[in-house]
């Protein structure tokens, strides 16, 4: 016999309450029944929350207000059942609402297993369209967003189907991607997939952020006295995401040494503290991402081959948002919500004329890169439509992206002066360099071999800035 937990898997219940107690009394005990359980305070939240969450049973307790939300219910073209929670004084309300199409009351007090009956009843009427557009309905918001990721596309699709499989293994997982592509958002949703892993620490280290000096000490911790300035002792990350999951990022920062070290946590899950003797093991799922060729770097004698085969066990390549514009319209969708809600602002949505700019953009900030700039438009925008008037200048000449190799290769452009034909190569190489380093002028910087502020002014100069970078360098 299957147990009310497989039952009703599938089973979603909207809880309507205005009492916060009650609310979330109904919620627990619904959810201990293994129902889906959503929550609103209100007819009009509720009526919000189904216009892109069908329901198959509504569980309203709205003190006799019930007629608004019966009416826009049955109105619907899958409508759900409704079921009424009424105090004695109010039942000709309750009433009432049966004439108006509601599946059935109940007169409070009442006991948990009423409620549960009545929803099992109400399940059983309900029309065949009404399941199977309920279940196409969360199918597709499950193609949309998959724990934090947003994308339809098949790349996407793929990532989705390796995360569920991989989800419940103890192996170690390669990310490997550009930067700003959303290699953490996988590592986070690997996390939340694994069910024994999920309530449990999700532990994040930027490598390539942190000075080689320190780096040993935040994976391991160290003790008192280990080195000046270690005033006490200190657990390291793979100590608090015992039982949970770590993602080292920018794994190609590894110094060969603590390459070394990091070989024996992933072979034996093992490590010390740095300046003591004690052995200390975890039991943890081990994330680790670069954006960088790690098999030019082994060539290169900058990482252990025997380390890439004990972090190759399962890899994932991370698509640059060049190669999945399909999920443009969600992201930037997704994007303006948030930010909408963040600034305080109405934005409606975004003209053709804009999104068309956006996705003939390259993108070689990738998804970074687009939250960003989605930002900006939303803060600027003065008529809650986001309009080409609303983004940047790199964005609205972004053609000369696309063909920068063409200039460098053919130079077929035309140019006042030799002096001007001369810039042109440099240029070119400038903006190839900050598309690889995700526009991050330090890490763009280090590979030309110049200071920070020799590169934003050769940036300024060349006209590769984006436009509140050049705000903040009139301020």
């Amino acid at each position: 016999m299957k147990s009310p937990q497989t039952q009703n898997k599938s089973a979603a219940v909207l809880v309507v309450n205005d009492d916060r107690l009650n609310r979330r009394s109904l919620y627990e005990m619904l959810c201990r029944n293994g129902y889906v359980v959503d929550v609103a305070s209100s007819v009009e939240e509720a009526l919000v929350f189904l216009e892109e969450n069908p329901q198959r049973v509504i569980l309203a307790d709205i003190n006799g207000n019930g007629s608004e939300l019966l009416e826009t219910v049955k109105k619907r073209e899958y409508p759900s059942q409704v079921i009424i929670l009424t105090s004695y004084g109010n039942i000709e309300c309750a009433v009432n609402s049966m004439k108006q199409g509601a599946f059935d009351y109940l007169v409070k007090p009442v006991e948990d297993k009423k409620i549960i009956a009545a929803i099992k009843r109400a399940l059983t009427n309900v029309p065949s369209s009404v399941k199977e557009y309920a279940q196409t309905k969360m199918l597709l918001k499950r193609e949309a967003a998959y724990c934090g990721m947003i994308g339809t596309s098949q790349l996407m699709q793929n990532i989705y189907s390796v995360v569920e499989r991989i989800s419940s293994t103890k192996a170690t997982i390669l990310l490997r991607g550009e930067s700003g592509t959303g290699k953490r958002l996988i590592a986070q949703a690997i996390h939340q997939a694994d069910k024994k892993r999920k309530d449990k620490p999700f532990v994040e280290i930027s490598c390539g952020a942190l000075p080689k000096e320190i780096i040993e000490s935040e994976l391991f911790g160290h003790t008192k006295g280990s080195f000046t300035g270690a005033i006490n002792d200190r657990k390291g990350r793979f100590e608090l995401s015992h039982g949970g999951t770590i993602l080292l990022d920018d794994i190609d920062a590894f110094s060969m040494e603590l390459q070394v070290k990091l070989l024996r946590v992933l072979q034996h899950k093992e490590f010390e503290r740095v300046g003591d003797h004690e052995t200390i093991k975890v039991d943890v799922r081990i994330v680790v991402s670069t954006n960088q060729d790690l098999e030019k770097l082994i060539k290169d004698g900058k990482f252990r081959e025997d380390l890439y085969y004990r972090l190759n066990v399962i890899s994932i390549n991370v698509p640059p948002l060049r190669e999945r514009k399909q999920d443009l319209p969600l992201l930037i969708e997704h994007f303006i919500n948030l930010f909408s809600k963040e600034n305080h602002k109405k934005i409606k949505g975004i003209s053709q004329q804009t999104l068309d700019v956006l996705t003939n953009y390259n993108w070689p900030g990738n998804i970074r890169e687009l939250e960003n700039i989605i930002e900006r438009a939303v803060i600027l925008d003065n008529d809650n439509t986001i309009g080409t008037d609303d983004l940047p200048e790199v964005i609205l000449n972004g053609s000369q992206v696309v063909t920068a190799s063409k200039v460098i290769n053919g130079y077929s452009e035309t140019f006042d002066s030799l002096k001007d034909a001369l810039k042109e190569p440099e240029k070119v190489y400038i903006l190839k360099v900050m598309q690889e380093a995700g526009w991050n002028k330090k890490k763009a910087a280090a590979k030309l071999g110049l200071n920070r502020a020799t590169l934003y002014n050769k940036l300024k100069q060349y006209n590769l800035l984006p436009d509140l970078d050049k705000e903040l360098s009139v301020k």
